[in-house]
């Protein structure tokens, strides 16, 4: 059976994400793992490429057509979104194909009493795109406007922009030295080897940025071990912690394992990390990821974080607490997350947070290392938490780690720090470090 066209294929998928509110991870993953090579590619960066700018593309789509875009058919809505996408944003994408293909979509799918709309619409945005004006930072950056009001008010004007130009950047692939297996200078060479490209290091020992297309996940490496993907921030979670051999340790909430493992690495694989879930399948992940770069002093254990365990009362040396969050410091990685979240849904995650804060503090040992972390830039989910915390009784405690220059005026009370993804071009963080 002849395949569908790429394109075809694309609105297809996008009008289905629309129509079912699917996650956009897993939906997207079962699909283009169907597709190969130049297709799969091409489908990755429109679908995400759509998602990520959709509230540009509405309001461009709207000062051309007569019909707005709320009352389109959702397919015509994906074509015109995906098709503008394309226009605005892939130089390398000759306009007369972009159009074209959006034609013929109508034509095969029976609604040919659209193609002259559809045609004469694109069209008229492509010989006009380079003169639009946008009225807000919303619409350009298309980060919905109570996101933008509370940066505005949190950082100012200046630096909200910052930060939505580096969220609104293609995320770089950084990747993390599996120090248990192989030093960073001779994963350099396998790496080499590979034709994988090292573009920088970054600023946490064990990182590299690197260049590649999909399937980096299917290198000898990678199999074997010897790094895995992991963004900076992310890892200086772990150095911040700063476990020692021979300690035991509680990662809270720890599916998919990337900090979890990072905790064993810098453990040198003595001492006890129990990794936390509350979905048998994510410790199942939790497991696999430990079995793949060698961690044997992880235990996946089943629990629900905001439930007591008597067991763990006083029985830690060090707690992770990188805590389910809104999201929005990730957004170039997930774009979706910026319209499904909303203030009522930062209320509920933050009552989460304070329960499983609650927890925390007990399973604490006296004069034991609290970190707090999320990967959103929220008031009440990171600065409020601060506050909360010494409510418990725990105290601030510095942070033991040698911090860029760029990051070193972001630590508050020498104890927290809020990374802002403009300043290193990583994701959005936070970091509170305690002591009990």
């Amino acid at each position: 059976m002849k395949a569908k066209p790429i394109r075809e294929v694309i609105a297809q998928i996008l009008t289905d994400l629309e129509k079912d509110e699917t996650y956009l991870q897993l939906a997207l993953k079962k699909e283009l793992d169907q597709l190969e090579g130049k297709d799969k590619s091409f489908a990755n960066e429109v679908i995400y490429g759509t998602i990520k700018w959709r509230l540009r593309l509405d309001y461009i789509i709207n000062q051309f057509s007569k019909t707005p875009v709320k009352k389109m058919k959702p397919l015509v809505r994906s074509i015109m979104r995906m098709s503008v996408y394309q226009l605005l944003f892939l130089d390398k994408v000759p306009a007369s194909a972009v159009i074209n293909e959006a034609v013929k979509i109508m034509h095969k799918r029976k609604m040919s009493n659209l193609a002259g709309f559809i045609n004469g619409t694109l069209r008229n945005i492509e010989r006009q795109k380079d003169t639009i004006t946008y009225p807000s930072l919303s619409v350009y950056y298309s980060i919905p406007e109570w996101i933008i009001d509370r940066w505005v008010e949190a950082y100012g004007e200046e630096k909200t922009k910052l930060i939505c130009e580096s969220l609104s950047q293609r995320a770089k692939i950084c990747i993390r030295t599996n120090t248990l297996k192989i030093t960073k200078e001779a994963l350099k060479g396998e790496l080499e080897k590979e034709g994988i490209e090292i573009l920088e290091e970054g600023f946490v020992p064990e990182s590299f940025y690197i260049k590649t297309g999909l399937g980096i996940h299917h290198s000898p490496s990678y199999k074997a071990g010897l790094w895995t993907v992991q963004d900076e921030s992310a890892m200086l979670v772990g150095h911040v912690l700063a476990p020692l051999k021979g300690e035991r340790i509680l990662d809270m909430c720890s599916a998919p394992g990337g900090k979890t493992t990072h905790l064993a690495a810098l453990m040198e694989n003595e001492g006890e990390v129990v990794g936390c879930d509350v979905h048998e399948h994510k410790i199942e992940l939790i497991e696999k990821n430990a079995t793949r770069l060698g961690t044997t002093i992880i235990k996946g254990t089943l629990q629900n974080g905001l439930v007591e365990c008597k067991e763990w009362v006083g029985q830690f040396d060090k707690v992770l607490l990188d805590a389910p969050c809104s999201g929005l410091g990730i957004m170039k990685r997930k774009p979706d997350i910026r319209y499904t979240k909303d203030d009522t849904a930062i209320k509920e995650i933050n009552e989460i947070q304070k329960g499983l804060m609650d927890q925390a503090v007990k399973y604490l040992k006296e004069d034991g290392i609290l970190v707090y972390s999320t990967c959103t830039l929220t008031r009440e989910e990171n600065q409020d938490m601060v506050i909360y915390a010494k409510e418990l009784g725990l105290k601030t405690d510095s942070i033991p780690f040698n911090l860029p220059e760029c990051l070193k005026s972001e630590v508050h009370d020498n104890a927290y720090i809020e990374i802002l993804p403009y300043l290193e071009e990583t994701d959005g963080f936070f970091i509170a470090r305690f002591r009990k």
